[in-house]
C-alpha cells in the first residue's frame, strides 16, 4: 500500500498567521458567546428568585486596542430587597449604551462591539420571559 505523499508546506508551523482582523474577530465571537451564557444565567437566576437581593453585571467585551478580553461593570439593581423586574436590565442597559457613546476612551469598532452586546442584553430581558 503506498503511503500518501505530504506537502512539506503544510507541515510548517505557524500554519498560518492570524491577522489583527482575525484576533479582534474571535475576541468579539468569544464576548458574544459570554453575553449568551450571562443571560441565560439571568434568567435561571430570575426564574428561581435568586436576584431578588441586587444585581451588578460584569459584562464582558473585546477592547480591540488592547486586544484583550475585558469586563464594563454596572448595576442593575442596587444591594437590598426588591423584587427582580426585567424591565430593570432593559433600563439599566439603556443607561449604560448611552455612558458608552459619550465615554470617549474606546475606539470606534469597541464602542460598536461594546453597544452591540448592551442592546442583546437589553432585546433578551425586553421581550416575554425564557
Amino acid at each position: 500500500m503506498d503511503q500518501p505523499q505530504t506537502n512539506e508546506t503544510t507541515l510548517r508551523w505557524p500554519l498560518s498567521l492570524s491577522t489583527e482582523e482575525d484576533i479582534v474577530a474571535r475576541g468579539h465571537d468569544l464576548a458574544q458567546a459570554a453575553v449568551d451564557e450571562l443571560i441565560d444565567e439571568l434568567w435561571r437566576r430570575a426564574r428561581s428568585h435568586l436576584l431578588d437581593r441586587g444585581i451588578r453585571l460584569s459584562l464582558p467585551y473585546y477592547d480591540d486596542r488592547q486586544l484583550s478580553l475585558r469586563w464594563r461593570d454596572f448595576t442593575v439593581i442596587p444591594r437590598g430587597r426588591i423584587l427582580f423586574v426585567p424591565a430593570f436590565v432593559v433600563v439599566a442597559a439603556e443607561r449604560e449604551i448611552e455612558r458608552v457613546r459619550k465615554d470617549r476612551q474606546f475606539t470606534d469598532s469597541t464602542r460598536r462591539h461594546l453597544i452591540g452586546l448592551l442592546e442583546k442584553l437589553r432585546l433578551a430581558f425586553a421581550q416575554p420571559a425564557r
